[in-house]
């Protein structure tokens, strides 16, 4: 087994991350005024993959998630990422979706289907030595298909067809970045902007916006992990 790292090295580590997407939010704007829809769109996704690794970094450092070498994998897997990206959403929606989710808060408890399979994901297909047989999907019950089609590849194609021409088999033209309009490149980056505010910069210290939120995938990544057991989950109100 891996030796543990010490968790005092993370600080550095998180705070790059979080800077490097500043950066790219930053050059995105910048794009978006130019009219570089396709590029900003790029740089968006990229700064949300920073971010998340950020993210996926803080929990390893507050315990949620163990420092072993199917975690670290995980910071080089886009997919990976951006289905981290997702479950932020969850922890910093904007003013709107917050508003939703207030009225459906009752009903979505512990988890809305998207994120409870993109946590399951996470931990079962992407930080994990040899496919889990345990993790198995039936008729009754299929992964949700939000979550599923970010672990299968879709945002990060979109993040390469922004940058590149798409050519087929025959020699077609299958895509050009110049599909991404505005609409899509501003939305984007408005959802970039909106995950970059999950962490708190005070004062040069780093540390996420405390809510319900963040304790309930908090404490399901420890469950996930191994760390806590079923019984010990079961004791929080929410979990019930």
């Amino acid at each position: 087994m891996d030796q543990p790292l010490q968790l005092e090295d993370l600080s550095p580590a998180i705070q790059a991350s979080l800077e490097n997407g500043d950066r790219l939010v930053e050059d995105a704007r910048w794009l978006l005024d130019l009219e570089r829809y396709p590029t900003a769109f790029a740089l968006s996704i990229l700064a949300q993959e920073e971010y998340a690794k950020a993210f996926l970094l803080h929990l390893v450092k507050a315990g949620a998630i163990p420092w072993t070498v199917e975690v670290r994998r995980t910071l080089r897997d886009h997919t990976c990422k951006q289905l981290l990206a997702l479950i932020m959403d969850f922890l910093q929606p904007d003013w709107d979706d917050f508003l939703v989710k207030l009225t459906a808060q009752r009903k979505t408890l512990p988890f809305p289907s998207h994120i409870a399979d993109a946590l399951n994901i996470v931990r079962h297909e992407k930080a994990v030595e040899y496919k889990d047989s345990d993790w198995l999907w039936d008729d009754t019950k299929p992964c949700d298909p939000k979550a599923r089609k970010i672990a299968d590849g879709n945002v990060d194609r979109e993040k390469q067809n922004a940058l590149y021409v798409g050519i087929g088999k025959t020699g077609q033209l299958v895509s050009t970045p110049l599909l991404i309009d505005v609409e899509r490149a501003e939305a984007e980056y408005k959802r970039t902007a909106n995950l970059g505010q999950m962490f708190s910069r005070k004062d040069a210290k780093v540390s996420p916006v405390l809510s319900l939120e963040y304790e309930m995938v908090f404490e399901a990544f420890r469950l996930l992990f191994g760390l806590t057991s079923v019984e010990e989950y079961n004791k929080h109100w929410w979990a019930k």
